[in-house]
């Protein structure tokens, strides 16, 4: 019952932000309509309608005020970082260490791009936001990147590890 209140609560608010931002981007710039949005694969339609639906409160609220929607979308891409530097503690070796270096070099690129952002008289929240969500995106390929090389070295010393019990234990049995 809560959860349902809740969830009619989040879609009254984001339709009320989006009206509220495409007419207040209507009034303000009628010559640059906004972009759309693209839906990718099923499999990933969950995180998808987050990211489309916050996508459509940070244009809302960009068209508002733009600061606020460059704070907003620091603080998302910030909390994003730190899901990546969680997930890869299933690292192992120099690998943790360097993505956990790599992480809080992209943490100090998304404090610049929002200092950078913010301190012009008016801040294009479009822009930022892009950059942002860029170097969330290279850590992301990043990360994938250092996963599947160590999934490839794990399948590869996993099968070395069983041919060589086969053969011990092959050995065992002459030895009897």
């Amino acid at each position: 019952m809560v959860i349902s209140m809740t969830n009619r609560l989040l879609v009254m608010v984001i339709a009320f932000a989006l009206t509220s931002g495409v007419v207040a981007h209507a009034a303000q710039a009628p010559q640059r309509p906004l972009a759309p949005i693209t839906l990718p694969a099923a499999s990933s339609l969950p995180m998808t309608l987050q990211t489309a639906a916050s996508r459509i409160s940070e244009t809302a609220t960009a068209a508002i005020d733009p600061s606020a929607a460059i704070r907003d979308a620091y603080q998302r891409n910030h909390v994003a970082l730190e899901h990546l530097r969680q997930a890869a503690s299933q690292l192992n070796g120099s690998a943790h260490p360097a993505f956990n270096q790599l992480i809080l070099t992209d943490e100090a690129a998304l404090t610049e791009i929002e200092r950078t952002a913010l301190a012009t008289s008016r801040p294009s929240a479009s822009g930022a936001i892009v950059a942002m969500d860029a170097v969330v995106a290279g850590a992301q390929a990043e990360l994938e990147r250092q996963l599947s090389q160590a999934g490839a070295a794990k399948s590869q010393t996993g099968g070395a590890k069983s041919q060589g019990g086969d053969q011990s234990g092959t050995s065992h049995g002459n030895d009897r």
